[in-house]
């Protein structure tokens, strides 16, 4: 959340429920529960009738918190887990956490609280991704989102390193879905990967998921000091909101162009509507351009088949999913 002050933080939410009609509000960081006055906003986002999700590195959930935050209204919990193994939690969480994350959850589910685990892909990790099924199993957690890297912040330095190759992602989510069977566990993608490297609508117990800027789903991302910006991974700013109204910032020509333009690689693809290129925001940040691929994309296209059996397959899961939907 940043420094800002709570009255601030509260002009922030009151302008953000306002104004965009939301209803869903996820708090996030850095870490969010090192707020002295976190549960003063979720008190008040709970008192203007919007959900709430809590987004944590779970190291601070000790039982305590856990009852407040379940006392004011949390209703969703996300928690990184980034291994089942402890070196590469702490490796990629850059800090010795994942006893205290585990702990944590197991306070949750304690609790019976609403837990959802977040697994960041990555070429150091992603081998491992079953493993920390198997433990969010033994944890009773009932759903795991998977994240492939996207480049940004800290990763910006040796992006190139950290990205999981095709082949690692599809042997990951095989396993991923042969357990899927055997426990009460979902799992979602939660960052895009592209049909044309890896056959993501496979399995029937996997949920694809894709950029949502533009869509009905949209999810901003609002700084401690008010800056709108189309996601968490883009640095661009589009507007305060604080100065302007949400309507107005909206209307930035950078909004326009990230959910118009395709790159050409890209453009004739059966699942362009669908996949719009992987992460708009990853390949502006890397390249200064929407014209640019995705870096995944850029990285492996020599493996990329558009024309290939899994793209059709996604288009086909995406058309049946609409049809079931009207």
């Amino acid at each position: 959340m940043g420094e800002v002050s709570t009255a601030d933080a509260l002009r922030i939410l009151a302008k953000a429920i306002d104004e965009t009609g939301c209803r869903e509000i996820t708090l996030s960081g850095g870490e969010p529960l090192l707020r002295e006055d976190v549960f003063e906003m979720i008190r008040y986002i709970k008192k203007r009738r919007v959900k709430v999700a809590l987004v944590t590195n779970g190291t601070l959930l000790n039982d305590q918190r856990v009852d407040k935050c379940l006392g004011e209204g949390v209703d969703v919990f996300q928690v990184s887990l980034l291994s089942d193994r402890e070196d590469l939690h702490n490796e990629l969480a850059g800090r010795d956490s994942f006893h205290k994350a585990v702990e944590g959850i197991i306070n949750l589910r304690n609790k019976n609280a609403t837990v959802y685990t977040f697994f960041v892909g990555t070429r150091r990790n992603i081998t491992t991704f079953r493993g920390a099924l198997e433990l969010n199993v033994l944890l009773g957690v009932r759903n795991v989102a998977l994240g492939r890297f996207v480049p940004g912040g800290e990763g910006m330095k040796r992006w190139k390193d950290l990205l999981p190759p095709p082949e690692m992602v599809q042997a990951a989510l095989d396993s991923a879905s042969e357990l899927a069977r055997r426990y009460p566990v979902a799992i979602s993608i939660s960052t895009p990967i592209m049909p044309c490297l890896v056959d993501i609508a496979r399995h029937e117990n996997i949920t694809p998921g894709f950029c949502t800027v533009g869509r009905k789903t949209t999810l901003f991302a609002i700084d401690p000091v008010g800056n709108v910006k189309v996601c968490s991974h883009s640095p661009t700013v589009l507007g305060n909101i604080l100065q302007k109204p949400f309507k107005e910032i909206v209307k930035h020509p950078f909004l326009r162009d990230f959910v118009e333009i395709l790159p050409a690689y890209c453009r004739d693809c059966e699942a362009a509507a669908i996949c719009r290129g992987g992460c708009r925001s990853s390949a502006h940040l890397c390249y200064g351009s929407f014209e640019a691929e995705d870096p995944y994309l850029w990285t492996w296209k020599a493996r990329a088949d558009k024309n290939s059996p899994a793209v059709a397959r996604l288009v086909s899961k995406a058309s049946e999913g609409m049809s079931r939907a009207r």
